[in-house]
C-alpha cells in the first residue's frame, strides 16, 4: 500500500509570523507619538534621507550635505541629478528598503550577514553625505551597534529585522499623514512644485507604491516556510 504524501508547508500562510508582523505594526502606530520609538523614528529617517542622496549620485548628481536631526526630519541638499528621481527616491527607497529587510525576515542563519551590511551602508553614507553632528553621532553609533551584533551573532537578530522591516515600510504612509493632517512640507509637496502633479496624488501614488512592495515582499516572507 503507497504511504500517503505529506502536505507540503511550502505555500501555506504563516500565521505565527503574520501575528508578529501584525503586532509589530499596531504597536508602532499606538507609539508612533511616544519616546518609546523615538530611535526607530530616526533609523527610518536616516533611511528615508539615504534614499535622496544615492539617487542624487547615481543620476549624476553630487551631494553637498545630508542632515538629520533630533526633530525626527532631515533634508538632503544636491546639485546636479534628476529632480523628480532624487524627490521620489525617498518614498521609494523606504518601500524598497522595509520590503528587503521583509524578505530577509525569519532568517536567524542570514542576520549576521544582514547587520554587517547594514552596518557598513551607515558607516558609509555618515562619512560621505552627512555634515550635521547629531547625524553624525547617530550615523556612526548605529554603525557600532550593528557591527557589534554581527560580530556577536546573538540568537533572535531576526527579530531585530522585523521590526526594522515594518517600521521602514510603514514610514512613507507616515509620510502622508503629515502631508494631510498638519500640510507639512513633504517630499509630495517638493514634487507639486516641480511637477503639475498636485501633492496630494503623490503622496497617493507613493504612498500606494509602497503598500504594493510592502505587501509583495509581506506575501512572500509570509508564505515560506
Amino acid at each position: 500500500m503507497t504511504p500517503a504524501t505529506a502536505p507540503t508547508s511550502a505555500g501555506c500562510l504563516n500565521l505565527r509570523r503574520l501575528c508578529w508582523f501584525t503586532f509589530i505594526a499596531l504597536a508602532s502606530v499606538f507609539l508612533w507619538l511616544t519616546p518609546a520609538l523615538y530611535p526607530l523614528k530616526i533609523f527610518v529617517v536616516f533611511i528615508h534621507e539615504t534614499g535622496h542622496a544615492l539617487a542624487a549620485v547615481l543620476t549624476g548628481g553630487s551631494v553637498l550635505t545630508m542632515v538629520v536631526t533630533p526633530w525626527e526630519s532631515g533634508y538632503v541638499q544636491h546639485v546636479g541629478g534628476n529632480a523628480l528621481l532624487v524627490a521620489s527616491a525617498g518614498y521609494v527607497g523606504s518601500a524598497l528598503f522595509g520590503g528587503s529587510m521583509l524578505l530577509l525576515s525569519g532568517r536567524q542563519r542570514w542576520a549576521g550577514r544582514t547587520f554587517a551590511v547594514l552596518s557598513g551602508l551607515f558607516a558609509v553614507v555618515t562619512l560621505c553625505f552627512v555634515r550635521n553632528l547629531f547625524g553624525i553621532v547617530f550615523g556612526l553609533g548605529t554603525a557600532v551597534v550593528f557591527g557589534l551584533l554581527a560580530w556577536k551573532q546573538l540568537r533572535g537578530m531576526h527579530y531585530i529585522i522585523d521590526v526594522l522591516a515594518v517600521m521602514s515600510s510603514l514610514y512613507a504612509l507616515y509620510d502622508l499623514s503629515d502631508f494631510l493632517l498638519i500640510g507639512a512640507k513633504t517630499d509630495a509637496v517638493i514634487l507639486a512644485e516641480i511637477t503639475p502633479v498636485p501633492a496630494f496624488t503623490w503622496a497617493i501614488l507613493w504612498s500606494g507604491l509602497s503598500l504594493l512592495v510592502v505587501y509583495a515582499a509581506g506575501k512572500r516572507a509570509l508564505l515560506r516556510r
